[in-house]
């Protein structure tokens, strides 16, 4: 069998996906660097006009779709859209990044607002919406925007997955026209088909051909603009047929027919629930956003900044509740039909909310006979898409780190509110984050040879005696990670004298007080034992931390040595002095910093 090097090479570069990116980010980057070298360099407004009907075409069924998803009218979705596209494509500093309606973002909401009665649930997630909003340009003013990479891939790859499996879930009963009950998705999709023999088969045929016309006409000269299509045909076949027991957009939510009144948010039904929601709302869309900000660059060379998108999302989230919609943040889906649909700037969002919100205004009648199960379709076909197998493999083939933070936040999202699940994924983001870093940390010995260079050797099992000591640290040295050094320490035996231990700290700036700890504790020994020890290279930040946290007795006897412009000088001038002090025998007392 003759092997395919193109595709050997493909394999190989997917193999290589670096830990810190979210699920689907390697795919947008491909898009972005693929579409960039063919597109010519220079930005018309032609091109523009074009890459925005195009999302705007995709906008309108992920908008309804969206809408229906978070348990409200479609329509809110709609409006959502537009105010995402035309406040973020204004205000982002990634010019092609598009805000508009997440699946991720609406089932949150759908979630957090089931406590409330039906009449009171709409102003609850507009409530909610704004808050989110608030938190978002919050965060941004408080230039939060490179801790959402603290969330990692694993992680976030499970709870996505979670996400996906429960928007199918929850869209069924809309398909199949059967209402399920259950006190959560897995137990209602089992009364579903409990009562499978209750399906609508109106609702149910129109909702297989729009999946069957998801898969089909993309391959089709329509291309991008086939999901409209797949929304219209079955639709239409609904209103020609005259199935009028086929839910529609109407009958769920009155279309207004002019742009909305504003809706100001009725802080009556703040609840601590509620107010933590929103966080836990305001922190999944930005770190969804932070991965397509950061995948998408500038045609014009400008750096995009991940805290000034926040405050863009934030502005967009707020005046999409103003005008009665739902939540809004970066998409990968629609900022990556944008660039390979020729956007050259920020006017391609900006046209596509504005081509939406010219379709809701002079076509209400339109919007209002889409389908309720075509639009349950057009969703349940968009998250089994985005349940790549190749991505959950990947991950789970990274090692056990990376299978623990899958499944646990995969579990946790599928039984648990998704607003803790997000909680709880950035929990097990942080706990891994410590723990696979603190086994990172390793010890090695260093030795001055004739030349002048450093050397490293193997760690002795024990400290030698009138022995010269140069250790270095590998890793990070927080609480777990200095309790993981003070694990490696060589031993002391009790017979030996006079040994000197030299730590290099260069480019250590964390000096916390477990660390101040550790080395203190090891000093007490190495004192005991009569001989010497050095801190070397410290930078200024870490020489004032280890002034100010050790105590003074210690600073009486540790040498504290600055770093200077050639590296490892320090080290040197300790070794010179500590063979110095060896060869004339001379006691261990004194200050040298």
């Amino acid at each position: 069998m003759t092997l395919d090097p193109v595709k050997n090479k493909e394999r190989e570069n997917a193999a290589k996906v670096p830990e810190d990116l979210l699920p689907g980010e390697a795919k947008l980057k491909h898009t972005v660097e693929v579409t960039m070298h063919k597109q010519a360099k220079v930005s018309t407004l032609k091109d523009d006009a074009n890459a925005g009907l195009t999302v705007a075409m995709n906008e309108i069924p992920d908008g309804m779709a969206c809408g229906l998803l978070a348990g409200v009218s479609p329509v809110m979705g709609l409006f959502a859209a537009v105010c995402g596209g035309i406040v973020g494509g204004i205000f982002n500093s990634s010019k092609l990044m598009i805000i508009s309606t997440t699946s991720a973002a609406a089932f949150l909401l759908y979630q957090l607002t089931q406590a409330y009665p039906e009449a009171q649930r709409v102003d609850a997630l507009i409530l909610l919406v704004i808050l989110s909003g608030a938190f978002m340009i919050l965060m941004g003013l408080l230039r939060l925007g490179s801790l959402v990479r603290f969330v990692s891939h694993s992680v976030m790859t499970g709870f996505l997955a979670g996400i996906s499996i429960l928007t199918i879930l929850s869209q069924l009963p809309t398909l199949f026209a059967i209402p399920a009950e259950g006190t959560n998705k897995i137990l209602q999709t089992i009364n579903l088909f409990q009562n499978i023999h209750l399906t609508n088969w109106h609702a149910l045929l129109p909702g297989l051909a729009t999946i069957a016309c998801m898969i089909l006409l993309p391959r089709t000269p329509l291309g991008h603009k086939s999901a409209i299509v797949a929304i219209a045909l079955p639709s239409l076949l609904i209103f020609f047929m005259n199935w009028t027991d086929v839910e529609v957009v109407t009958d769920v939510g009155e279309i207004p027919t002019g742009i909305p009144p504003l809706r100001l948010p009725d802080f009556s039904l703040l609840q601590p629930s509620l107010l933590s929601g929103a966080l836990s709302l305001a922190l999944i869309t930005l770190i969804q956003a932070a991965g397509v900000s950061q995948s998408v660059p500038n045609p014009d060379g400008s750096r995009s900044n991940t805290s000034k998108d926040f405050i863009s999302q934030g502005i967009a989230n707020v005046t999409s509740g103003l005008f009665g919609g739902i939540g809004v943040g970066g998409s990968l889906g629609s900022t990556s039909l944008n660039i390979v649909s020729g956007a050259r700037s920020r006017w391609a969002g900006i046209l596509s909310g504005t081509l939406v919100l010219t379709l809701v205004l002079l076509l209400p009648g339109l919007v209002g006979n889409v389908a309720m199960p075509v639009l349950a379709a057009i969703m349940i076909f968009a998250m089994a898409s985005s349940l790549k197998m190749e991505e959950n493999i990947q991950v789970w083939n990274a090692g056990w780190a990376a299978r623990i933070g899958l499944v646990s936040t995969f579990l946790v999202t599928l039984f648990m509110p998704v607003q803790y699940a997000v909680l709880i994924g950035v929990l097990i983001s942080f706990t891994l984050y410590f723990f696979t870093s603190s086994r990172l940390v390793k010890l090695r010995r260093r030795r001055l040879t004739r030349e002048g260079w450093f050397e490293e050797m193997a760690l002795p099992a024990a400290i030698e005696q009138e022995g010269i000591h140069i250790f270095a640290v590998d890793g990070d040295l927080h609480f777990a990670g200095a309790r993981t050094l003070e694990n490696q320490w060589p031993k002391l035996a009790p017979e030996t004298r006079r040994p000197v231990i030299i730590l290099e700290l260069r480019g250590r700036n964390n000096i916390g007080a477990t660390l101040t700890e550790v080395i203190e504790n090891f000093y007490d020994k190495i004192r005991m034992a009569g001989g010497r020890f050095y801190l070397t290279e410290l930078g200024a930040n870490s020489y004032v931390a280890f002034q100010a946290q050790a105590a003074s007795e210690v600073l009486r006897g540790i040498r504290m040595l600055r770093k200077d412009t050639i590296v490892g000088n320090s080290t040197r001038q300790a070794v010179l002095e500590a063979q110095e002090w060896l060869k004339k025998g001379a006691p261990a007392e004194g200050t040298y910093t």
